[in-house]
């Protein structure tokens, strides 16, 4: 219920508790969702699971280095775990717009529905981690988004790189 309340932006990463073992178990959420979510995007399981690591491994390093730069370095466990139970969260729910694709060529209502839904959800997605950011770094929450957004597109282009855009 905690990384619900804090993808409506009602709690804050500094309210978790700093645990290894939540943070191991979020980690594997993370990982499982981000897997499931390449899945239904149409990628294989072995190189979805490998993108989800990639991108979590660049995300947590990403993070480690920008709190250690603003002598911040103790709030990572908190904060890390707040991302990836947020990213995991709202991976779940990018399921739902994800299987309203059409499974042939043919364009339907629906899946301009889902793509409709699935923006809106990228979109809200960076708000929650402008929030998080904006609490570990003192910042305020435009700034926090326009970081999520700069970190974004460079890890798509990272990953697309490393995997051959897919």
């Amino acid at each position: 219920m905690f990384f619900a309340e804090l993808c409506w932006l009602r709690r804050t990463p500094q309210q978790l508790p700093a645990s290894e073992a939540l943070f191991v178990v979020v980690l594997l959420a993370d990982l499982l969702v981000g897997g499931l979510v390449g899945v239904s995007a149409g990628v294989a399981w072995w190189p979805s699971l490998l993108q989800a690591l990639a991108e979590i491994a660049l995300t947590l390093a990403a993070l480690y280095v920008g709190l250690s730069a603003v002598r911040h370095a103790r709030r990572f466990l908190q904060t890390a775990t707040a991302l990836l139970g947020a990213g995991a969260l709202l991976g779940l729910l990018a399921l739902v717009p994800l299987g309203l694709q059409p499974t042939g060529s043919r364009e339907t209502e629906l899946a301009a529905l889902g793509a409709l839904l699935f923006l809106a959800l990228v979109i809200w997605s960076l708000v929650v981690t402008g929030h998080i950011l904006r609490h570990a770094f003192v910042i305020g929450l435009g700034q926090g988004v326009a970081i999520a957004l700069a970190f974004e597109l460079f890890a798509v282009a990272l990953i697309g790189a490393l995997f051959g855009g897919g």
